[in-house]
């Protein structure tokens, strides 16, 4: 029986493959957090920015509306490859970041949106994705930086410029953004660490189990084929016993002789009656000599088992005659009271021989 095949050993492919499967529903549920969410930041930040700036807003509100249109069309198209998807919302997320620094400087949300980038970007594609991330957004707050210091953001108002137009205002936020994303990038990163360890140690234990499981399998098929082999053994060792209990051995034309040897009790007779008829029948015997000189002692049940079988025989045509009852068994069997008159008895089997010659 061949032995089955064990699984191959879990490698980081396997932990990678989790990690694709958890980075692919996670993103799905972001997509559709963002459908909703952005959807109630578009209307709410669309009559805000229109109650403050009126027509200027139009154009904030249009950049809103696209990159919402964005967002639903990425959380809509499935069929995408996930890194394509993930580098899809990556851009729309970073774009709105940087015009949200840009048009707003400090008083925005553009650097805490781009932190958010800098997380999804290690989520999605590991620590390069995360730093490239973050260098992006420094190199982007520097440009800003550069723009506003210089005087040149003439698209936001003189009083929004004004607070946010010296060297030491952007030194100190940058700083702080470094601390912030730091902060954000150490934890994500052990955490992605942490659980692709996990899943390779998922990997290996399923593995295990699975290979476990196969090993059962396999020994108890082989424990059955080895007890269906003892089964038949020991049937075939039950038959090979009853017949050398019983040999029967062809000592004359149509005649057998079975001798009995040992003590006869119910089983036994039994199986001696059961022998005697199938061979009987299948050689069709006329006569059987039952031999019992190695019987060394007779009582009502071995005596009752001997009549049974002569009768039996009889019933399919054969004769029986019993032989070798010692003068210690004779005086047992008429002690007890058990009338063998109706049996044919000789003295040996050779007495049985010259009977059946003459």
């Amino acid at each position: 029986m061949s032995n089955p095949q064990p699984p191959s050993i879990p490698t980081s492919e396997h932990a990678s493959t989790v990690i694709a499967q958890w980075r692919l529903q996670t993103l799905n549920n972001l997509l559709w957090v963002l459908v909703v969410l952005g959807g109630l930041a578009l209307v709410v930040g669309s009559w805000s920015d229109y109650n403050a700036m009126g027509e200027r807003a139009l154009p904030y509100i249009a950049i809103y509306a696209i990159a919402y249109v964005l967002v639903i069309s990425a959380a809509s198209l499935r069929q995408l490859r996930l890194t394509i998807r993930a580098i899809f919302v990556l851009t729309i997320l970073g774009a709105l970041a940087t015009f949200l620094l840009i048009f707003y400087g400090l008083v925005g949300s553009g650097r805490l949106l781009w932190i958010g980038v800098i997380v999804l970007a290690l989520v999605y594609f590991g620590s390069r994705g995360g730093i490239s991330a973050l260098a992006i957004s420094l190199v982007t707050i520097i440009i800003t930086a550069a723009i506003y210091i210089s005087g040149n953001a003439t698209f936001v108002t003189a009083e929004t410029l004004a607070v946010q137009d010296s060297i030491s205002d952007w030194t100190g936020a940058i700083g702080i953004y470094l601390a912030s994303a730091s902060l954000a990038f150490a934890p994500f990163l052990y955490l992605l660490r942490r659980m692709e360890g996990l899943a390779l140690q998922a990997t290996a234990e399923a593995a295990r189990a699975r290979m476990h499981a196969q090993q059962v399998e396999a020994s108890a098929a082989q424990l059955e084929q080895q007890t269906a082999q003892l089964q038949a053994t020991e049937q075939m060792l039950r038959n090979l016993v009853q017949s050398l209990e019983t040999p029967t051995v062809e000592i004359g034309r149509d005649i057998l002789l079975a001798p009995v040897v040992g003590q006869i009790d119910s089983q036994r007779a039994e199986l001696l009656l059961k022998r005697l008829l199938d061979v009987v029948s299948e050689r069709r015997v006329r006569m059987v000599v039952i031999d019992v000189a190695g019987v060394p002692a007779f009582d009502t049940m071995a005596a009752q088992s001997l009549i049974q079988t002569v009768q039996a025989l009889r019933l399919i045509g054969c004769e029986a005659v019993i032989t070798g009852i010692s003068p210690t068994t004779a005086q047992t069997i008429t002690a007890l009271g058990i009338d063998m008159n109706t049996i044919a008895t000789a003295r040996s089997p050779q007495e049985v021989l010259v009977r059946t010659a003459v």
